[in-house]
């Protein structure tokens, strides 16, 4: 076995100048909102089915991790988040980016992503045949618990006070309904249109609930064509590095966040999304509680938790893929794709046949975080200025980029109207202190958990005892209790204490 690691190492050096041209590729598509690392392999397939083998699974996992950082710059700096992880680096990277503090905002995401990447390649390389029999014996059963942590979430957004953020969630959740239902297929609240019989799509929902819902805000102030964030902070490297230390201050969140990154992401279908807020929710739970109501604010351990979680999905993706042929998201099935076309035992038998093909693959995890912390500072280093661009200017150009981005996900004019209208109901929800990252969650959520949900009674034959009588779901449901009583329990001690 020890032959096959390093005969992988081996194999993954002498291709190695591949990784840096994956990241570059990833973090530019990372950055267009609209793209994702698994449209873009599918497009790229051609080239790399043209690669030799190794080559071509080190460049779409270099790829895969270059993107996930990548989708963090407009999210931070413009909040323009592109995917649903994005999102979530959002709600405490613009706040930080509106108050001058672009660039250590950026040296949080880079970092936190670096050693979320290096910490999910250990695990990998490691545990993976004991993570990926545990993520396969997670049902749907077990599946709507886990997507019940994300849901946990929705009261820890509200800055108007929990009501409010229960009751943004949960239209949120409502309007998730939207299109054919996953179980019959009779189309619902689509008002006899066919761009909604897909479900409301998200790129559209969260770039109007967060980026055009604030270009309207920003209009309504006294001054909006002031630039506020300029001359604020430490720019440039300075401020990238301070970014690099306060991830170092706090490796509690970063290890935690990293871990819920690389288990999440070794089960089928849950993808960075809910990885990001389950470990945001974790991050809000742990904290201190002077700290709480900083969440949303600006408060950097939000940028860590979503960043090095939704790198250490990548890791945890690849487990299922190589221990079982089970593709763990849609980049790591076009991984599948590639190993399959180019003869590799796909399956079971995968590390026995071609195990050094396979390491070299998992070795590039870490090759791929080294070039992601360099290439992504000298990237922030030039783009983080656009924080300090005249909101004259920025106004017009974002709302521009913020329809494109809405429209290039599926090519459709329908989704610029929606971007519109999501911003229209963002700003009114501003107005009225109803948070819309909330009911952006619900949107992102529901159709997971109603289709989890669903399956699961079906496997309880209708009863929802299934959901209370297997030893997985036990087990969850107790690790969800105890980070909800855990907290408390642990300020009532020490009080006592004292």
């Amino acid at each position: 076995m020890e032959e096959v690691v390093f005969s992988g190492l081996s194999m993954m050096l002498s291709g190695i100048w591949i990784v840096p041209i994956g990241i570059f590729i990833g973090i530019l598509v990372g950055a267009i909102p609209g793209l994702s690392a698994g449209n873009s392999l599918a497009i790229l397939m051609p080239m790399m089915l043209g690669l030799p083998v190794e080559l071509a699974l080190m460049f779409a996992v270099s790829l895969y991790c270059g993107s996930e950082v990548g989708s963090s710059y407009p999210a931070i700096l413009l909040n323009i988040p592109g995917t649903g992880s994005a999102a979530v680096a959002a709600f405490d990277g613009y706040p930080m980016a509106r108050n001058g503090k672009a660039a250590q905002a950026m040296g949080i995401s880079i970092f936190s992503s670096f050693a979320g990447g290096m910490l999910s390649g250990i695990v990998c390389i490691t545990t993976a045949p004991l993570i990926s029999r545990i993520a396969l014996k997670l049902s749907a059963v077990e599946m709507t618990i886990v997507i019940l942590f994300g849901v946990a979430v929705l009261g820890q957004l509200a800055s108007g006070g929990l009501a409010r953020g229960l009751i943004a969630g949960f239209f949120g959740l409502l309007v998730a309904t939207t299109g054919l239902d996953p179980i019959w297929g009779q189309p619902r609240a689509t008002f006899e249109s066919m761009y909604l019989l897909d479900g409301v799509p998200i790129i559209p929902a969260l770039v109007g609930l967060l980026a055009f819902s604030e270009l309207l805000s920003i209009l309504e102030k006294e001054g909006a064509f002031e630039n506020t964030a300029a001359g604020v902070g430490a720019i440039g490297f300075s401020g990238i590095f301070s970014g690099f230390r306060i991830v170092l201050r706090r490796w509690g969140n970063l290890l935690r966040s990293s871990m819920i990154g690389t288990g999440i992401g070794a089960v089928p279908g849950a993808g960075a999304a809910i990885a990001s807020f389950i470990s945001y929710q974790q991050a809000i739970t742990f904290a201190p509680e002077q700290q709480k109501a900083t969440f949303g604010k600006g408060n950097p351990d939000g940028i860590i938790a979503a960043e090095a979680s939704n790198n250490g999905v990548v890791g945890g993706s690849l487990i299922p893929l190589i221990t079982l042929g089970v593709p763990g998201s849609s980049t790591a099935a076009v991984l599948m794709v590639i190993m399959a076309f180019q003869g590799l035992a796909v399956g079971p038998r995968l590390l026995v046949q071609n195990g050094d093909v396979v390491y070299a693959m998992l070795w590039t995890q870490f090759s791929a975080a080294v070039f992601m912390l360099l290439i992504g500072t000298i990237c922030a280093y030039g783009i983080h200025r656009l924080a300090y661009v005249p909101t004259s200017l920025m106004v017009p150009v974002v709302s521009v980029f913020a329809l494109v981005g809405g429209f290039a996900a599926r090519q459709y004019w329908f989704d610029m109207l929606l971007v519109v209208l999501f911003g229209v109901l963002g700003y009114i929800m501003k107005k009225y202190k109803y948070p819309p990252p909330a009911m952006l969650l619900g949107i992102i959520l529901g159709p997971l958990l109603e289709g989890n949900l669903l399956r699961g009674l079906k496997m309880g034959l209708g009863s929802p005892e299934i959901f209370f009588s297997r030893p997985e779901a036990l087990i969850l449901w107790g690790l969800f209790l105890l980070t909800f009583l855990m907290p408390p329990l642990l300020r009532r001690l020490r009080s006592r204490g004292k």
